[in-house]
């Protein structure tokens, strides 16, 4: 019980500490998944000592079904921000990252894991779907609030928030064919592969996210219509109805995070509710209330002693990993995302494809699944590197964006 207290007070204060200072966080170098980590780094095993997972319970189920809900929870978000028009324009190169570039950052990450860790085949593809997909919970912290909508355009922040959005759910067949690899022969492995992963977990999860998301659509505009529910902020109806598509995708074994992500997708663009300015608050309200408590328990459960074991190793993959996962495969598929998208929105988007609780969530499942702690050493240094790399450098970066944006347009005008 007095762990569950301490926990409380901490998260809270972490809470009310970063709603105090939200504008001038998003304007410094120091953003709130750092803060939230920091905070779960002092009061853990490694600094006062506070608090355990391990006291908690199983901590590898603690941590994959934390990120589970956050990520719903968060994908949500994601979704209703996504402006109608977005989708329209920026359709041509979503589909490219969710293509050709997850499929080249998956294979350079597992070279890179592979390389540094020397790590076997299956092994390292593994670790390397993991750290694949773009995070919308740390992508939301840099392309969402005030400062963001004033430097970033519409476009920049559509298209990394429909690709983290998307892109969670589809890493699923990415990391399901490696740990099939590990688990069976390669026919039996490969046949799972097809039918459990692909067609169970992709396409009904699609077909689940999709009937939920406009089923939530007409039944909020039948109630409105017929005054059967009060004016209010979407937030209740949307968490409720993400926890829906959460469990009855888990239910059948399909991907539930595709699964919430297509139904807030589907009921954003079935809605014609006019209350869109509040949806920006919306996604606030939800960063605050779930995604900062699942940094500070992350922050808590980091393998600091085995990250010290694994040594200079661990240090040059999570930073290859950073460097080379993303940039030089958007750099060579710049030119089938220049339109609508320009050559600095391109190197934008290169450089923030945060790793974050997708990653936390995928690598317990995989270690509750093989029992390979490796996973978890190599992922989770990786993710506390994104964390820290890419929130440094969102605020300058934004800015630099901004200025030459500014630059550009003067000069086409003079």
């Amino acid at each position: 019980m007095e762990q569950i207290n301490v926990a409380l007070a901490c998260i809270g204060l972490t809470i009310i500490l970063v709603g105090l200072l939200s504008a001038a966080i998003k304007k410094s170098l120091v953003q709130e998944p750092m803060i939230a980590v920091f905070v779960g780094i002092s009061v853990g095993p490694f600094g006062l000592g506070w608090l355990d997972i391990g006291r908690w319970g199983e901590e590898t189920a603690i941590l994959e079904h934390a990120a589970r809900l956050t990520l719903a929870i968060g994908l949500m978000g994601v979704a209703l921000r996504i402006d109608k028009k977005s989708v329209q324009n920026l359709w041509r190169p979503v589909t490219v990252l969710l293509t050709l570039a997850m499929l080249g950052m998956w294979l350079m990450s597992a070279v890179l894991v592979a390389w540094c860790l020397a790590v076997p085949f299956w092994l390292a593809l593994l670790i390397g779907a993991v750290v694949t997909p773009t995070d919308p919970v740390v992508a939301s912290s840099i392309v969402s609030g005030p400062f963001a909508i004033k430097h970033l355009p519409l476009r920049v922040r559509d298209t990394i928030s429909l690709e983290s959005g998307a892109n969670d759910g589809l890493a699923y067949i990415f990391v399901m064919l490696p740990m099939l690899m590990l688990q069976h022969p390669v026919s039996e492995a490969w046949e799972r592969w097809l039918v459990h992963s692909l067609l169970i977990g992709v396409v009904l999860a699609a077909i689940i996210g999709i009937v939920i998301g406009y089923a939530a659509a007409k039944a909020i505009a039948y109630a409105e219509q017929r005054g059967l529910v009060e004016q209010q902020s979407l937030l209740g109806y949307t968490v409720a109805f993400s926890l829906v598509t959460l469990g009855a995708a888990e239910l059948v074994g399909a991907d539930a995070l595709l699964s919430v992500f297509l139904s807030g997708f589907v009921f954003n663009l079935a809605t014609d509710r006019q209350d869109k300015q509040n949806e920006e608050n919306i996604q606030e309200a939800v960063a605050k209330l779930f995604t900062l408590p699942m940094f500070v328990i992350f922050g808590i459960a980091l393998p600091i002693k085995e990250w010290l074991d694994l040594g200079w190793p661990l240090l040059f993959a999570a930073v290859s990993v950073l460097l080379l996962r993303r940039p030089p495969v958007l750099l060579v598929l710049s030119p089938l995302l220049s339109r609508p998208l320009k050559g600095i929105d391109v190197a934008y988007i290169g450089w923030f494809g945060p790793i974050g609780v997708a990653a936390i969530y995928y690598a317990n499942f995989a270690r509750s699944q093989l029992h390979e702690p490796l996973v978890w050493y190599a992922a989770s240094a990786i993710v506390f590197a994104s964390i820290m790399m890419h929130g440094v450098t969102a605020a300058p970066f934004t800015r630099w964006h901004a200025r030459h944006r500014f630059r550009r347009g003067n000069a086409r005008r003079g």
